[in-house]
């Protein structure tokens, strides 16, 4: 078992509980506040090594009971984010468990065994797209195992609340909104406190390094649900969200992993600033030159990656290539079964 170390700090009456994760970001935060008389989690963290023991030792330093917590939101899927939503709701069913209904799909699908032919197939294509786009053929196998061994760790547990965007949770005297916040993950939310004016950000906004943002394998239920929206040019989602977030006017962000946030408006600028020069300097680096995002990634995340990184690296370029193309200001070219763009 991994022994990770716990360390909680209260930041203006909201708990924080930050654990370590095997992640590059390193740790994972979930976040306990009170709203009068109820007391409310957002995220529930990892169930690997030693968290859970460390999650509840947390709770008791604190002096809470997790019988005592009316209500979790979940932001995501990743399991760093859900992990222990079903130990919470087994140890208190009266809990009620909140989530976007994406990530309810995502997890119910996903953590059904006898959907793995099904998952497996959307894997396989999701690499034959990424061969063209440049990677390897034994990139492409790779991702194919990371695509399909994810959802064996996944947990599901029915979820008490299905969340859509712009859903108001009142507690006790508090309006808990939610905000659908597309990116990071298809299914993302973001929970603003209108009382507090604080908002739970989970991984769609950081206070160092902005948040993959990529192309997903994609349950066919939540293509046809949602087919109104173009989750393919995933970026321009994602920074119509962002400025969504802006116009709430948040006081602090309480992000998922790294530092409180007490200057919102700053970093949201920042995370614009990064992704308008991003797409400046790809949309240079390929003018009159046709490159595949494969060889972009080098570019622009240089050459010291492993192969998942790599992709990852593959699908940031990808999603800022897609947001150029449905500006009109690049196209794609292909050529010997590969694609290329150029702007």
């Amino acid at each position: 078992m991994v022994d990770y170390t716990l360390e909680i700090n209260e930041i203006n009456g909201v708990i924080q509980i930050k654990i370590d994760v095997p992640f590059p970001v390193k740790h994972a935060c979930v976040y306990l506040f009170s709203t009068g008389g109820s007391h409310v989690l957002f995220d529930s963290g990892l169930n690997m090594g030693n968290w859970k023991k460390l999650f509840f030792s947390a709770l008791d330093k604190v002096g809470i009971s997790i019988k005592e917590v009316e209500y979790c939101f979940i932001s995501h899927e990743h399991l760093d984010h859900q992990g222990l939503a079903n130990v919470f709701k087994k140890k208190n069913p009266y809990m009620k468990i909140l989530m976007h209904e994406i990530t309810h799909e995502i997890l119910k699908w996903e953590s059904d065994k006898t959907n793995m032919k099904s998952i497996k197939k959307q894997a396989e294509e999701l690499a034959n797209i990424m061969l063209k786009y440049g990677i390897t053929e034994e990139q492409g196998e790779k991702l194919i195992q990371w695509f399909t061994m994810w959802p064996s760790y996944r947990t599901y547990v029915k979820p008490d609340i299905l969340l859509q965007d712009n859903d108001e949770i009142p507690v006790d005297d508090h309006v808990l909104k939610v905000i659908w916040t597309p990116g990071h993950a298809l299914g993302h939310i973001c929970v603003f406190d209108k009382k507090t004016r604080y908002l739970y950000a989970g991984d769609h906004i950081l206070s160092r390094i902005t948040p993959h943002i990529g192309n997903f394998t994609m349950n066919p239920l939540i293509l046809q649900k949602y087919a109104s929206h173009d989750f393919h040019d995933i970026l321009k989602l994602y920074l119509e969200s962002l400025d969504r977030i802006e116009k709430l006017n948040p006081e602090i962000i309480f992000p998922a992993h790294q530092e409180i946030i007490f200057n919102p408006h700053k970093r949201i600028r920042e995370i614009k600033k990064h992704h308008k020069k991003r797409l400046k300097e790809i949309s240079e680096l390929i003018k009159n030159n046709p490159m595949t995002p494969f060889d972009i990634s080098f570019a622009h995340f240089g050459n010291n990656l492993d192969d998942i990184n790599r992709y990852l690296a593959v699908s940031e370029v990808l999603g800022h290539l897609i947001f150029l193309e449905n500006l009109g200001q690049v196209k794609k070219i292909e050529k010997n079964g590969k694609i290329f763009f150029v702007s």
